[in-house]
C-alpha cells in the first residue's frame, strides 16, 4: 500500500551530523508532498489520504478551538493553515527509541505531539510501549493499545518508546505552533537562575522548554542506557553478506564519548543545580 523508509537518528559528533537506521522501524511521512501527489507512482495514500487532507488539518483546527476556550493567561498558539506534520511508523519487531524531545529546538516548530496507535492484536508482553517522563516527575508507561491517542507537549515532556516484541503499528500528528522556541525558551540565561530555592527551580523547569538545556545532565545515566539498548538491537542482528546493520564499535564508542562531553559540558557551568535534581531523580527512577 504504502513506501516505507527506515526510521533515521541522528547525533551531532564533533559538531558534525551523524545519522544511523533505527532497527527493525519502518517510516513514512505522510505531510511530504512529494509523497502525496497523485502522480507519484510509488505511494498510494488509498484511505490514509483523508487523514492527510482532512482528519490532520481538523485535528490542530479542535485542538485549537478547545485552548483557545479552556486558555485564561497563556495559548497553544496553533498553525492551523497548513497540513500538520503526520508520520505512520511500524516496528516489525525489536526496535526502540531512546530517551528524546519531539522537539530539541530551534528551528523545529512542534508543540504538540499525538500519537495513535493501531494495535488491535496488541498484549501485555508485546512491548512497544511509550514511556512519558514529565520533569522530576513519576514516569508514565502507556501501552499502544489499539485506537488509543496519546497527547502531550512535543518541547518538555522527555519520552522513550521500549523495545517491541512484536509488530506495532501507529501514526502521529505534530501541531506547530506560532510562538514556539522563542529566545526564552532555549537560551538558559543568568537571570533565568536566580531561584530562591531548589524547589522553585525544580517548578519553573518542568513548565519550561528550558528543561531541554539540563536533561541530559540530569537524566545522564537513563539517556545513556536507553540509548545502548537501542544500538544493541541494531548490532547483534547480521545482513546476509555479514555486516552490521548497526554501529560498528568505533561509531558507538565515539557516540558514547559524545554524549558524556555533553553531559560535562552541563555540568560544569551548573553542577549544584544538576546535583540536587539528579538526587531528586532518582526518587521516581
Amino acid at each position: 500500500m504504502i513506501l516505507h523508509r527506515p526510521s533515521i537518528m541522528e547525533f551531532m559528533i564533533r559538531c558534525v551530523s551523524f545519522r544511523t537506521t533505527i532497527f527493525q522501524v519502518f517510516e513514512l511521512d505522510l505531510s511530504d508532498p512529494s509523497k502525496i501527489d497523485a502522480s507519484n507512482s510509488l505511494v498510494d495514500l488509498g484511505v490514509w489520504k483523508d487523514l492527510v487532507c482532512v482528519a490532520g488539518p481538523s485535528f490542530v483546527k479542535q485542538i485549537d478551538e478547545l485552548d483557545r476556550a479552556g486558555s485564561r493567561s497563556s495559548s497553544l498558539s496553533l498553525e492551523t493553515d497548513a497540513i500538520p506534520a503526520i508520520k505512520m511508523q511500524l516496528n516489525t519487531g525489536g526496535g526502540s527509541f531512546p530517551w528524546h524531545y519531539d522537539n530539541p529546538g530551534q528551528p523545529n516548530k512542534r508543540i504538540l505531539t499525538c500519537v495513535v496507535y493501531l494495535n488491535p492484536k496488541w498484549k501485555e508482553g508485546d512491548g512497544g510501549e511509550i514511556v512519558l517522563c514529565p520533569f522530576l516527575s513519576q514516569r508514565i508507561v502507556i501501552p499502544p493499545l489499539h485506537r488509543r491517542a496519546v497527547l502531550f507537549f512535543s518541547d518538555r515532556v522527555l519520552h522513550r518508546v521500549l523495545p517491541s516484541n512484536e509488530r506495532r503499528m501507529c501514526f502521529t500528528i505534530w501541531c506547530n505552533g506560532k510562538d514556539v522556541n522563542a529566545r526564552k525558551d532555549v537560551v538558559l540565561s543568568k537571570d533565568q537562575l536566580q531561584f530562591r530555592s531548589y524547589d522553585e527551580a525544580q517548578i519553573f523547569f518542568a513548565k519550561s522548554p528550558l528543561q531541554r538545556v539540563i536533561s541530559r545532565a540530569v537524566y545522564s545515566d537513563e539517556y545513556l542506557e536507553s540509548l545502548l539498548e537501542c544500538l544493541a538491537s541494531k548490532n547483534n542482528n547480521m545482513r546476509r553478506d555479514g555486516d552490521s546493520e548497526g554501529l560498528t564499535k568505533e561509531e558507538r564508542s565515539t557516540i558514547i564519548k559524545q554524549h558524556e562531553m555533553n553531559v560535562l559540558g552541563i555540568t560544569s557551568k551548573l553542577r549544584p543545580l544538576i546535583e540536587e535534581f539528579r538526587k531528586r531523580k532518582d526518587n521516581f527512577f
